[in-house]
């Protein structure tokens, strides 16, 4: 099977998200250097429809702060599907931080925030900052005003983040990396010690790490065709045809025959 997982993947594709209609954009950019090793990227969405629309992510194993209208919240990692409905004219811009790299900015156990939404904290960060972010019009201004936002910020100087942001991106870019097993031979930890730290830093467990990632990669080979269902499930390591389904449809919401023939009717999108 070609489909193989980058450590970093193209602009032109990005494996989480599953569905985009027609009327929603959206775009990234790079952080400066100094910033590279905790945020991946901003990232920015905008639609103008008149008709309901709803898209759907498979996120990765990141925590984002969000800005929209004049809100700035965190949103932790989101274990399941995330969908979003969006009617009208709405533009939405956030900062996805590297696997554990929140936490240099947060001593807030990971874990706590798996799922939730809560405002971000203006008593930490620079105000003034925020509120240029918000009023700006232009997705590369925000940008630039986050950047000053998160050097105002003194990072911890735990090394475990930077430890598990590596660790993950390991995963992410290794296909054959398929169970806490392999996990422990990489890393050199046993499975407790990688429970834990997964729970402080990322806020879900290994093997939720290890199967988000091969799940990902079975939507992208799926949409792209030119692979069949047992040929997906085998490189991913299922046993049989009849497991990969089931957790496909767990965690996508379809099972993966109606995803591929939703991609299809909608023309890859």
């Amino acid at each position: 099977m070609a489909c193989k997982n980058p450590t970093e993947a193209p602009p032109s594709l990005d494996r989480a998200i599953l569905s985009l209609p027609a009327g929603i954009s959206t775009g990234r950019i790079v952080p400066s250097a100094d910033l590279a090793p905790v945020v991946e990227h901003f990232w920015w969405v905008r639609w103008d429809t008149a008709e309901e629309l709803v898209s759907e992510v498979l996120p990765y194993p990141s925590v984002h702060i969000v800005f929209e209208k004049q809100d700035a919240t965190v949103t932790g990692l989101v274990s399941r599907k995330f969908m979003r409905t969006v009617q009208g004219q709405g533009e939405v811009f956030g900062i996805k931080f590297r696997p554990a790299m929140f936490r240099h900015f947060d001593s807030a156990p990971a874990h706590t925030l798996t799922d939730k939404t809560v405002p971000l904290d203006l008593s930490v960060w620079d105000r003034a900052c925020i509120g240029m972010l918000l009023a700006s019009a232009s997705v590369a201004e925000k940008a630039a005003y986050a950047e000053a936002a998160l050097r105002g910020i003194a990072q911890t100087v735990d090394p475990q983040p930077g430890f598990l942001r590596d660790l993950v991106e390991h995963v992410r870019a290794a296909p054959d990396m398929r169970s806490v097993s392999d996990l422990m031979r990489v890393s050199g930890l046993s499975e407790r010690s990688l429970q834990r730290l997964f729970r402080e830093y990322l806020g879900v467990p290994p093997k939720w790490v290890i199967q988000r990632f091969r799940l990902q990669e079975a939507a992208e080979c799926l949409a792209k065709g030119g692979a069949t269902l047992a040929a997906v499930a085998a490189e991913l390591g299922y046993c049989d045809q009849a497991h990969f389904a089931r957790d496909f449809r767990r965690v996508v919401g379809l099972a993966p025959r109606d995803f591929l023939a939703r991609r299809q009717a909608s023309g890859g999108r």
